[in-house]
């Protein structure tokens, strides 16, 4: 019976550190962040609920209150807290972890040493003060990362002496603390506790700048040591193994912050005093050869700084956009949502770029973009895009500055020197809305903002992308009016860039596929993605077409596979996760009117949710209503490409342009 029990208890430790780790593993995609994180309290609330259960508790009632009152707190702080004040919120909630330690340590140290071996009581002292700094420190931190304390680095005479003296003499109370009578421990544990204190300190206080995120990701680490030194002195497993697995990915955290910027975890945290931010140097760009953009790029900023923007913006066919802590300020990022959406209605290729240290703690703009609902296959890491800036024709920078600031790269001494940065000044033209010229969170200026090629739109962010937007909207409305009959090469070409990436695509047919007679090019282009790799799905709604089973009669006479047939109940659960969606000659099946506007004769309708897909690519003769007569909103999403044309010719458009690239690719003849 007794082996029995020891075993559940074991199985049921390893599966509660299991749904850790797995909710840890799932930080690894952004779309699967905010499973990963309610799996990973989860397994948290398990392990609470499983000491409680096995140690008993002399006052349940109070735990109870206390499990109330805390959750209480929790929800009213998540409801109040903004997207802002995530980070300082993170390090407030290292803080609370550390004091947490340091509460536990102590409660069993003064319960006096009989009841504890040599093992927890050191367990118990070391907890106390990782515990005490962890809390000091992350209090430092949130204090910088909300503004109210100074956010650059302070550093004190002696700085560096100053920290090893003090940790010096917290080793030698611990020492004395293990040895000394237990009527004199007291004053050694105070003792101990007002160092540490004053440890994380002056530790914290010298960090500032791009190091930020080092020193968060750092002070995770610190709080789960003092979380599995807790588990020590009380001999709980469980504690100590969710603590270490908390110290574990917060240092393997710390080591890629400190990789992303180029330095030492020793250099960050005990920096060169005496430094002194040199003057950053001017980068001369190569002059722009088009004589046109020449001109543009020379007028003015000061009166036609918008219509400059606009009109690169509009020129430009590869735009990366950059996000930084400004943006985070202004709170602009469903504005840059908004922009990145109008770019890709004109048909123009956007991506996102993301610098391992941008904002005040690491994955802070991942989190902003998340909330403004990116599409995440935008995002692209700094290792990932730097490559691509050499090529793009406008860098659109929100909020960032230390991150692109080139003095990184070109000058010595600066607090940012060495750390890779994005290559944000290789682009043919660069607009920053930033809200001013003024240096970055390290000090060091900019020169990114002289260059020849660059743009600055001062001023809040927010307001500054609303009117962008404004002047895209305004100037030259006949391109927006137009570009979908007079730019059919521009589509054609971001079609065939969605359709070529993707791995899981959809294709939809409708009546206008039965009058261009297109079925046999349809399935032939779902054959080509196919052995490009994609995964391709036919999606058949029960009035398609003039008669039931008109769709599965012309698909059949081109020999379709009858397994890629899939009916709508079937396969609309599954637009969500699609790359892309093909439409040929269908409206009413695919119209979200049916869905959002009531009133009309589709209103209430089941209708193919192609509109949940990443990209809907429709090939139709115009974009005129269907057989209902209700307009099709698809046609006004931004994630839609439009080529109207006859269904057949459009089919072998894509077809010829699909078998050029197949052939660049690996295995291919």
């Amino acid at each position: 019976m007794v082996e029995a029990y020891s075993a559940m208890n074991l199985f049921l430790d390893f599966s509660v550190i299991g749904i850790l780790i797995l909710g840890i593993w799932l930080f690894h995609w952004p779309h699967r962040a905010k499973f990963g994180n309610l799996t990973a309290a989860f397994a948290l609330a398990c392990a609470a609920a499983l000491v409680l259960y096995r140690s008993g508790t002399l006052y349940p009632g109070i735990v109870l209150i206390s499990l109330v009152v805390g959750s209480a707190a929790g929800y009213w702080v998540a409801k109040k807290i903004t997207m802002i004040q995530i980070p300082a919120m993170v390090a407030f909630q290292h803080g609370a972890g550390g004091i947490a330690a340091f509460c536990l340590s102590l409660a069993e140290l003064m319960r006096g040493s009989q009841h504890l071996g040599m093992v927890n009581e050191i367990s118990g002292l070391l907890g106390l003060a990782i515990g005490s700094l962890t809390f000091s420190g992350s209090m430092i931190a949130g204090g910088k990362l909300s503004n109210k304390l100074g956010q650059t680095p302070r550093i004190l005479p002696k700085h560096t002496w100053l920290v090893m003296i003090n940790l010096a003499a917290i080793i030698a109370l611990i020492i004395a603390s293990v040895y000394a009578p237990m009527g004199s421990r007291i004053f050694l544990y105070i003792s101990i506790i007002l160092l540490s204190i004053l440890f994380g300190i002056i530790f914290s206080i010298r960090i500032g700048g791009a190091d930020m995120p080092v020193l968060i990701s750092f002070l995770n680490a610190t709080a789960g040591v003092a979380a599995a030194f807790c588990g020590m002195i009380i001999e709980n497993k469980l504690l100590i193994s969710c603590g270490a697995t908390v110290a574990a990915s917060g240092s393997i955290l710390t080591h890629v912050m400190c990789r992303a910027m180029n330095r030492s975890l020793f250099r960050v945290f005990v920096p060169v005093e005496g430094s002194l931010n040199k003057p950053a140097v001017k980068n001369e760009q190569t002059q722009i050869e088009d004589p046109v953009e020449k001109k543009i790029l020379h007028q003015p900023v000061e009166k036609n700084k918008f219509q400059t923007a606009v009109e690169i913006a509009r020129k430009a066919s590869k735009i990366i956009i950059v996000p930084g802590y400004g943006m985070a300020v202004a709170q602009a990022q469903f504005e840059v949502i908004d922009f990145s959406n109008k770019m890709l209605s004109m048909g123009k290729d956007v991506k996102f770029a993301i610098h391992p240290v941008a904002g005040r703690m690491p994955g802070h703009m991942n989190v902003l973009l998340a909330e403004a609902g990116v599409d995440y296959d935008m995002l692209e890491e700094m290792d990932d895009i730097n490559p691509e800036f050499k090529d793009t024709d406008l860098t659109l920078v929100i909020g960032a500055c230390d991150v692109v600031n080139p003095a990184a790269i070109e000058t010595d001494g600066s607090p940012i020197s060495g750390m890779p940065i994005l290559l944000a000044h290789e682009s043919k033209h660069v607009v920053c809305c930033n809200l001013d010229e003024k240096p970055g969170y390290s000090g060091v200026e900019n020169p990114l903002y002289q260059n020849n090629n660059t743009v600055l739109l001062l001023g809040n962010a927010k307001e500054t992308l609303r009117q962008l937007l404004e002047n895209l909207s305004e100037t030259n409305p006949a391109i927006e009016e137009s570009s979908i009959q007079d730019n059919p090469k521009g589509h054609l070409d971001s079609a065939i860039t969605a359709l070529s990436s993707a791995k899981k695509i959809i294709i939809i047919p409708g009546y206008g596929m039965a009058l261009a007679q297109a079925q046999f090019k349809v399935v032939e282009l779902a054959s080509i993605l196919e052995s490009m790799g994609a995964q391709v799905k036919f999606a058949i709604h029960p009035v398609a077409g003039r008669m039931p089973g008109h769709m599965n009669v012309l698909l059949a006479e081109a020999e379709i596979d009858y397994d890629k047939l899939y009916e709508m109940d079937e396969i609309n659960p599954e637009f969500s996760q699609t790359d892309a969606v093909l439409i040929f000659g269908a409206c009413d099946v695919v119209n979200p009117a049916a869905i959002d506007t009531e009133g009309t004769p589709i209103s209430g309708m089941p209708i193919l949710l192609a509109h949940d897909a990443k990209k809907v690519i429709v090939c139709n003769f115009d974009a005129n209503p269907g057989y209902s007569g209700v307009e099709n909103t698809l046609y006004e999403n931004p994630k839609t490409i439009m080529l109207l044309n006859d269904a057949a010719a459009t089919a072998t458009d894509l077809i010829d342009a699909l078998k050029k690239i197949k052939l660049t690719l690996p295995g291919q003849e």
